[in-house]
């Protein structure tokens, strides 16, 4: 199997190789593709949906949160602590001082929306490493969905993972939104 670094490498260099229309077109796919789930769920206004601030290189986009806030969620973003855990903190687009809400602020998220590199089949997560949002995951409330948000190829069949690693139950995918068995 493969090792989680050289799957790391083998992502990351994917991502580097997309155009940047390509990389946009995708995150507009997948803004669509969660807006819809929103929608189709019946999130209640207000509802608290944990998301994240993305790098250039990932799927995720601020048009995203954007957009998740003019629809009337809540929008929460992490906020990495000196011991990698991750507080949170309102999400604006004025990028005025977060007040961190506390470690457990999402466990009253409706949704999360975490980033990743890839995912397999049964929910296996990997991320870029530290751990941060393998302990952040341990406070979801019981049956909250949980996607991570995906470039098309990275839903693998296999991702190397350890006792500690936290499922995910969906991926968010250009093409649509896959369910996973975790």
């Amino acid at each position: 199997m493969t090792t989680k670094a050289s799957l790391r490498a083998e992502i990351s260099q994917g991502r580097k190789q997309l155009s940047a229309a390509d990389r946009e077109q995708a995150r507009v796919q997948i803004r669509r593709q969660v807006l819809a789930w929103c929608r189709s769920a019946d999130l209640p206004t207000g509802a608290r949906i944990a998301a994240y601030e993305p790098l250039m290189s990932e799927p995720g986009s601020i048009e995203l949160l954007v957009e998740l806030r003019q629809a009337g969620f809540e929008v929460i973003v992490p906020m990495t602590q000196p011991d990698r855990d991750l507080d949170w903190g309102e999400w604006t687009p004025t990028r005025q001082a977060r007040q961190p809400l506390g470690l457990d602020a999402i466990a009253g998220a409706a949704l999360v929306l975490v980033p990743a590199l890839a995912v397999d089949a049964a929910g296996r997560r990997l991320g870029r490493g530290g751990g941060s949002y393998d302990r952040a995951l341990a406070r979801v409330a019981p049956g909250t969905p949980v996607a991570a948000l995906l470039f098309s190829g990275e839903l693998r069949p296999e991702v190397p993972h350890d006792e500690w690693d936290r499922p995910v139950s969906a991926v968010f995918l250009p093409e649509g939104r896959r369910e996973l068995s975790s």
